[in-house]
């Protein structure tokens, strides 16, 4: 069945619904890479896109990006703060997309971590290490060639929808 493409009310564009039916339960163990190991797991099974539903778990190190406040756009690599944190912390919550720029997958990750005092911290993730396990469930974007690309307004890499901005 053909994708109905348009504007959704308040003329917001937007390229339409998607299948995500195909849903893989992934199991990371200690000492792997989250990024690296989603990006593995997508070429073994075949995926070109994916969504991260939910992740549990926990991590030991974590990357991760801030924006330096008062930035203005376009966004850059000068107008972000790298946080690197030591833990183990709790993943409360990670989510976020795998798209392709060009043939190479771009993982987009949100996480939220739990320290061993109660506090929440998090960010753009940049790379995180499994301390005990990472419970995760990536459904594959189907019937849609939604890709990555580089936004001159917004900066940086951002999320391109097939019908035009």
């Amino acid at each position: 069945m053909p994708l109905k493409r348009g504007i959704c009310k308040m003329d917001l564009k937007y390229f339409g619904k998607i299948d995500l039916s195909n849903v893989l339960i992934v199991r990371l163990r200690p000492k792997e890479e989250i990024k690296k190991k989603l990006e593995e797991v997508m070429r073994k099974n075949g995926l070109k896109r994916a969504v991260v539903i939910s992740a549990i778990g926990s991590v030991y190190e974590a990357t991760y990006f801030g924006v330096v406040p008062n930035s203005e756009l376009p966004f850059g690599q000068d107008k972000i703060t790298v946080i690197k944190k030591t833990g183990p912390f709790e993943v409360l919550s990670l989510e976020g997309n795998i798209l392709p720029i060009e043939d190479k997958l771009i993982p987009h990750l949100h996480v939220t971590l739990g320290t061993d005092d109660g506090n929440v911290i998090g960010g753009h993730l940049d790379k995180a290490t499994v301390y005990t396990t990472l419970e995760l469930f990536l459904a594959e974007i189907r019937d849609c060639d939604v890709v990555k690309h580089k936004d001159e307004v917004a900066g940086g890499i951002q999320i391109k929808l097939p019908i035009g901005e």
